[in-house]
């Protein structure tokens, strides 16, 4: 083994580390940590008041009830298994009270997210050890013999979910679902870096060199538990699967680029433990995933990204935009070889896809024309463009599920979804504030048409909106500006069905606008987090630009 130094993927806690080798916590006992994340109050001065607030507000909330779900020392889940993430603390129309191996590794890069943007904060030393535990856990779990199989031949790596005390869930469901497998392996290469990171030393010793080999051992048959979700995903990636949704069996887009990011990250895991053989093969398996997304999954005719290949469906899909979120790092936190996502946030065919999306969901749901309450008290529209609204979207056109039974034309908005299309603006701001390509506006996009038209009157106030936008660096302050407002639009909308008390469920209802499905509902929060820390370091970074002004 050499050190993973040279990587650039190296991350965690030197008393963290210690403690999970030695067995002895050095950690506060849990009812020690009460206080709540110190979020700065947001300096984007075209926003409005009401909803900066709201979001300081909110992200202490949403970071607690995450932590709330998770265990050991989660309030609403005490009976669960250490390291686990329980989707929901709803037991009953629905019951949501399990752990799924997607949403689990999902709210593991928000958690460590978390940590990373506030390593001070009073709940790191909590996070730190949740997730040491659920590395534990998903060793246990990938060795449960279940209904998708066993351990002894991977095929049972791929059960898409488990009971809260980590015992096989035995009743019908849709399986295999090989996107688990892929994410479980991307949130825990992640969390090598985080640990190699901080206290490198921790490589050099015999005590470390165990901790690492329990999750990476190039020894065949697969033991580890990253080496057996990539040797299941090199395996299994052409093989079709339910979607993340868990509806529909065949080929997916969020599956296959999730794999595809998994077996990238895994070829330089497996460089840094001497295992030249799995880099080789990882390398080639991403290839061959990274050329059927590339030659399949753009439908020319509709001029849009399709989720599923070979159905009926129109293939608009808020996993669409959830692929290219989960698998493109934000540039301050994931050090993993990001930039090969095939397609990124502000990809021309992810920015296409999405105005096909919205326009589909603005009309689709009753609530977006403006009924149905509101805890909110903001304006309907952000300060700078009253004419801009931002839209309530909800998983697929053809959704019938209303968070509780399946019902014609019942798919409501979701909040994982509505957070999903705002960090898509504001993930496209950062990338031109870091790299000043303006190559990527083009003025004949349906993306930058809709923005330069939304924004115009009172931002551009020219006559050729979308060609201003390509326009020189002049121009650039105002595109930020223009992604931030449009951004700021959906989390309103979130804020706007969001309970008075900060509760995010599932699914907000199309008509009323009331709350759907299971309660607090843990991805909801994670999506909230991960587009807030999106748009507190788009403005960060805004702010400390000198070469743009932004008086």
């Amino acid at each position: 083994m050499r050190s993973l130094s040279p990587l650039n993927v190296i991350v965690a806690c030197s008393v963290f580390c210690v403690s999970s080798i030695t067995g002895t916590s050095l950690f506060p006992p849990y009812n020690a940590i009460q206080h709540p994340l110190q979020a700065k109050s947001s300096e984007y001065s075209s926003a409005s008041a009401p909803l900066n607030q709201w979001l300081e507000d909110e992200e202490k909330i949403a970071t607690s009830k995450v932590l709330a779900n998770v265990a050991p020392g989660g309030s609403e889940v005490p009976d669960a298994a250490p390291g686990s993430v329980i989707a929901s603390p709803s037991k009953q129309d629905p019951d949501y009270y399990y752990q799924w191996t997607r949403d689990s590794a999902i709210c593991v890069f928000t958690l460590l997210d978390t940590m990373d943007s506030n390593p001070e904060s009073a709940f790191s030393p909590r996070i730190l050890r949740f997730v040491d535990d659920y590395a534990k856990l998903q060793h246990r779990l990938q060795h449960q013999p279940n209904p998708s199989g066993t351990f002894d031949d991977l095929s049972g790596v791929g059960e898409p979910k488990f009971h809260h005390d980590a015992e096989a869930f035995n009743g019908p469901w849709g399986r295999p679902q090989h996107d688990g497998p892929a994410l479980r392996a991307i949130a825990l290469i992640h969390y090598i870096q985080y640990v190699n990171r901080t206290q490198p030393s921790l490589w050099f010793t015999k005590e470390g060199r165990l901790w690492f080999e329990t999750l990476y051992n190039a020894t065949l048959p697969a033991n580890s538990t990253i080496k057996a979700d990539l040797e299941y995903v090199s395996h299994c990636w052409n093989q079709p699967g339910f979607d993340l949704w868990e509806e529909t069996q065949g080929l997916h887009f969020y599956t296959a680029m999730v794999q595809h990011r998994a077996l990238r990250d895994g070829m330089l895991i497996a460089a840094a433990f001497d295992d030249p053989g799995a880099k080789t093969w990882y390398e080639y398996q991403a290839d061959q995933i990274s050329n059927m997304l590339s030659s399949r999954f753009w439908d020319h005719a509709k001029g849009h990204l399709v989720e599923t290949l070979d159905t009926d469906r129109s293939g608009l899909d808020c996993g669409i935009l959830l692929a290219a979120l989960h698998t493109t790092g934000r540039s301050e936190t994931y050090m993993s070889n990001s930039q090969t996502s095939p397609f990124k946030p502000w990809s021309q065919e992810v920015l296409s896809t999405l105005v096909a999306f919205v326009e589909d969901q603005k009309a689709r749901h009753p609530i977006n024309e403006g009924k149905g309450k509101s805890y909110l008290p903001i304006p309907v529209s952000g300060s700078v463009c009253p004419s801009r609204n931002g839209v309530a979207v909800g998983r697929y056109p053809e959704d019938e599920y209303n968070g509780y039974h399946a019902i014609p034309h019942g798919g409501n908005p979701w909040f994982i979804c509505t957070n999903a299309v705002a960090e898509i603006f504001f993930r496209v701001a950062e990338h031109l504030l870091l790299t000043r390509d303006l190559s990527i506006i083009q003025s004949e996009s349906p993306f930058w048409l809709m923005l330069a038209e939304e924004t115009a009157s009172e931002t551009f106030g020219i006559q050729n909106h979308a060609q201003a936008l390509i326009g020189s660096h002049q121009h650039l302050n105002k595109t930020i500006g223009a992604l931030l407002d449009a951004g700021d639009a959906y989390l309103e909308v979130v804020g706007r069905h969001a309970g008075a008390d900060g509760a995010m469920s599932e699914q907000f209802h199309r008509t009323t606008g009331y709350q759907a499905g299971a309660r607090d509902l843990t991805w909801s929060y994670a999506s909230f987090l991960s587009a807030v820390k999106t748009r507190k370091a788009v403005m960060s970074m805004w702010r400390d630009d000198r070469s743009i002004d932004i008086a």
